[in-house]
């Protein structure tokens, strides 16, 4: 079985170094005429309005949501009784939690 030569012979391989001349560069010399460039100034241009006509981030997609930093939840969007689990027919949220702090747990719970 023959080795991988450790030096590299540049005598007429078709894989041999070459340097890279004028017209081998991937982008144009004048950015105008580049097409990928002209594509990037007209997204950063774009980008840079949508900054500017963004909504206030503490109401997210909801315009009519309330504005600030007020992370509590408003009365009228917490669930009622109704959909929160069996308390004994008391309230959930005013339910006591018993003697050790389990509130109402079923034997299997134990």
């Amino acid at each position: 079985m023959e080795s991988t030569p450790d030096t590299f012979s540049d005598a007429g391989d078709a894989d041999a170094v070459r340097p890279l001349r004028d017209g081998d560069a991937t982008a144009p010399a004048d950015p105008a005429a580049d097409p990928a460039q002209t594509e990037w100034d007209r997204t950063e241009a774009l980008d840079s309005a949508a900054a500017e006509n963004d909504p206030d981030p503490s109401i997210g997609d909801d315009p009519v949501g309330t504005p600030g930093g007020d992370p509590e939840i408003p009365a009228e969007d917490l669930p009622d009784s109704e959909l929160q689990p069996e308390s004994q027919g008391e309230d959930p949220l005013v339910a006591e939690l018993g003697e050790e702090g389990e509130g109402d747990l079923a034997p299997e719970d134990l």
